[in-house]
């Protein structure tokens, strides 16, 4: 069987955490079916069921289809599931009890003696694959249209008013404006009654010590951004529409942000692209790999969700939310994934690296010039757009057999035009190189951070961080062939050179010299994909170890101690909120600790390729060295191992990145090192039979 990991969290929940190694779906289904305590049908008899008994009859009476489904609860007093299995298997919903009139983000703390429940989405019957298992019709969707048509609605769409989520906006004002202004006659009222009252799961309504727990993680800075955004979204709508201040607090409006956050389906309706709260669907809980797909059906007019594969009878009956870090899903959703893989492995979980030019570096303000190229920081970017449209232009004039020259000239006025009044206000405010940073600090000593993220992958977040690299750790003559060296055609078929170097973000210094029509130059720092040489290479992955060690400092606890601390449920319990955040730092320490692994190993293959080269350099002069450096474990018998060792796999070997890694690049680059050793020792006469033997 292929191993993988099951990952399940939930749209609505407040609470809920877990995820179970399973040979295969099948497993995990069985799991369900055996357990006899895998949640129990909700029925009448209390004012908590019979909200959703109004719910499902609401949905019914106006078309809606789900009688293949059943909803389950899990109740319990200390946010402990009933079923063990369903647990582990799945990121349940926790919806906590409160005034049906009133949403509270306050902390779980408080309300610890409040009644709570998971539910699930189950199936009542076999469902067979391709079944259409929901259909939920339009009329019982809320669209951002809908949101739009409201007074207050109306007033942001005729504001310029720069807003944090737009869709998510008029999704909450409809929520917002038609609970207050219709009350228990709305037409979704039955749907409002069963939304979770209390969010405390979502980090934006964290306590202090709850956050304490995330010490170290960028992800502190987002939930500070997230509330900030939220609150001058609400500021701002309430300047032009003051209304919003009568209808909803600023705590109903973080409410119903997050709310909207975590439930929205993105839809194509009629051929437009719109978002939409949809009843019943949003209860699904996530899985992946996924087994269900949704739409919105334009002939029936409903929005569905059909099966992909056989569904057993009492088994749940996933969404998937994609696939996603789980700084997303915890910031989103309220979740952190114990085991958030994929079935082939792969492990989305994504941490950022800060990289700058320090103000120290001798090559400061040219290394600082390359590295905000494309930033829109200089007059060389000035007149872009207007060189583009030219260079299409021309394009277009040479398929019609039209002379380019007079198309592009008129452009390149304006372009010249603008860039020279760029340069003059550059002139006048003085260099930005050392005044622009992320933070928006005017210090000139606070050099432009740039921000990537990555994970354990060779993806191109990956190959971006080396990039830039690469750019911090070249020297003169490295930086110089950066900033002038061509590195692939550009394909401007005959557009004047002084153009293209424009619209790469170039200087136009060369305007009017000749510049072949194959030739392009390195437009900005992420875009360095092949390494420069063995000294920046090992410059770079020097530098890496450096701000990994600096981003790991950052921490108040190794990653060994989070590991420990996770297996102690008594301190951190299942589903909460402490435990949620330990798992996201534990994630982001993961890919840290890939990424040192990385710059470790690829130093010592370096160590070994350096010996090669010195004994390559050293033939026929010392033959003593020589020989006992060929003694030594050479480039092919390490990459060997290294090879050997990611085949076998468990804990503690080497990812297949780093091995390529080191097997692809660093031996081209050994390659072509000992080509030019033996090409400098044949220009010189000297013969090169019997050399070293590397290759």
């Amino acid at each position: 069987a292929t191993h993988h990991t099951s990952t399940v969290i939930s749209r609505n929940a407040p609470v809920g955490s877990g995820s179970t190694m399973y040979s295969n779906e099948q497993t995990l289904r069985s799991s369900l079916e055996d357990s006899s305590s895998a949640g129990v049908t909700i029925k009448s008899g209390h004012a908590e069921a019979d909200k959703f008994d109004r719910f499902e009859y609401w949905l019914r009476e106006n078309g809606a289809e789900f009688s293949m489904l059943e909803l389950r609860e899990y109740v319990t007093k200390d946010s402990s599931c009933v079923s063990q299995v369903e647990s582990d298997a799945a990121e349940e919903k926790k919806e906590t009890g409160g005034k049906e009139s009133t949403y509270s983000s306050s902390s779980s703390d408080e309300k610890g003696d409040e009644t709570s429940e998971m539910r699930g989405v189950h199936a009542r019957v076999m469902i067979s694959p391709n079944t259409v298992c929901v259909a939920i019709p339009r009329k019982c969707l809320i669209t951002v249209e809908m949101g739009q048509s409201t007074p207050i609605g109306q007033a942001v769409l005729n504001s310029d008013l720069d807003l944090d989520a737009p869709k998510h906006i008029f999704l909450m004002i409809y929520l917002l404006w038609d609970q207050k202004v219709n009350g228990d006659k709305s037409f979704f009222k039955p749907y409002y009654d069963i939304l979770p009252k209390t969010l405390s799961n979502m980090p934006i309504f964290w306590s202090d010590e709850e956050l304490s727990y995330l010490e170290g993680s960028y992800l502190l800075a987002q939930i500070a951004d997230r509330n900030d955004a939220i609150t001058d979204d609400y500021h701002a709508i309430c300047e032009i529409a003051p209304e919003l201040a009568d209808i909803a607090t600023l705590e109903e409006f973080k409410w119903a942000r997050m709310c909207v956050c975590s439930r929205n389906f993105g839809l194509q309706i009629d051929g437009h692209r719109t978002s939409a709260l949809v009843p019943h669907a949003d209860m699904l809980n996530h899985y992946r790999p996924r087994e269900t797909k949704w739409t919105f059906d334009d002939e029936t007019h409903c929005f569905t969700i059909t099966t992909l594969q056989s569904i057993p009878v009492g088994a749940q009956v996933y969404d998937s939310y994609g696939q996603k870090c789980n700084h997303r899903f915890l910031l989103n959703y309220g979740f952190a994934v114990e085991d958030n893989r994929e079935i082939d492995g792969f492990c989305p979980n994504e941490v950022p690296l800060e990289l700058g030019i320090m103000p120290d570096d001798p090559l400061y303000d040219a290394k600082q010039d390359f590295w905000t190229r494309g930033d829109g920081s200089s007059g060389s970017n000035a007149g872009v757009s207007a060189l583009a449209a030219a260079v299409t232009a021309a394009s277009t004039s040479r398929r019609q057999n039209i002379d380019p020259t007079a198309v592009v000239s008129t452009a390149l006025e304006t372009a010249t035009s603008a860039a020279s009044e760029a340069s003059s206000h550059h002139s006048a405010s003085g260099p930005p190189s050392r005044s622009r940073s992320l933070s928006g600090n005017s210090d000139e000593s606070i050099p432009v951070i740039k921000r990537v993220r990555v994970c354990v992958s060779n993806n191109e977040n990956t190959r971006i961080l080396f990039s830039m690299l690469r750019v911090i750790a070249c020297n003169e003559s490295e930086l110089r062939i950066l900033s002038s060296s061509p590195s692939s055609p550009i394909g401007d078929g005959g557009c004047p050179g002084y153009v293209s170097r424009a619209l790469l973000g170039l200087s136009s210094s060369g305007v009017g010299s000749s510049v072949s029509s194959s030739a392009t130059f390195y437009r900005t720092c992420r875009d360095i994909r092949h390494p420069l040489g063995l000294r920046n290479e090992r410059a770079a992955m020097e530098h890496l170890l450096d701000v990994i060690s600096r981003a790991l400092a950052m921490y108040p606890s190794t990653l060994a101690q989070d590991i420990n601390d996770l297996a102690d449920e008594s301190s951190l319990p299942r589903f909460s909120n402490k435990r949620h955040a330990k798992i996201q730092v534990r994630g982001e320490k993961e890919a840290l600790h890939h990424f040192a692994q990385w710059a470790r190993t690829a130093l010592e293959v370096m160590d070994v390729i350096d010996k090669e080269i010195a004994s390559e350099k050293g033939f026929g002069k010392n033959e003593k060295e020589v020989s006992a450096s060929s003694r030594a474990p050479g480039f092919d018998h390490v990459i060997h191992a290294m090879e050997e060792e990611e085949s076998i796999g468990g804990h503690g070997s080497l990812h297949h990145t780093i091995v390529r890694y080191c097997a692809d690049v660093l031996g081209a680059l050994r390659r072509e090192e000992i080509k030019n050793i033996r090409r400098s020792r044949i220009s010189r006469g000297q013969d090169c039979n019997g050399a070293s033997g590397f290759v």
